[in-house]
């Protein structure tokens, strides 16, 4: 069973209206509307997580990528 939150095509941003969904699936297969210009990715629409997920076996799931080894160091020494 995988969780969307888990996955590298899950976006969360702010903005969600009624009629036009932030947050979701931003696979390109799995999205309800894609621009192919990227000066209008303010009008592309993601994937229904709660449908596309529903049985928690996603076919597209990518799981994120861990940060790089320097970077978690460098993190570590901060704190």
């Amino acid at each position: 069973m995988v969780d969307c939150k888990d996955c590298l095509h899950f976006r969360e941003l702010a903005g969600d209206t009624v009629w036009k969904r932030r947050t979701g699936c931003y696979h390109p297969e799995l999205m309800e509307q894609k621009q192919a210009e990227r000066i209008h990715a303010a009008q592309e629409i993601p994937g229904d997580c709660s449908k596309l997920n529903r049985d928690g076996r996603c076919e597209k799931f990518a799981a994120k990528r861990s940060a790089s080894l320097v970077s978690r160091l460098l993190s570590s020494m901060r704190s």
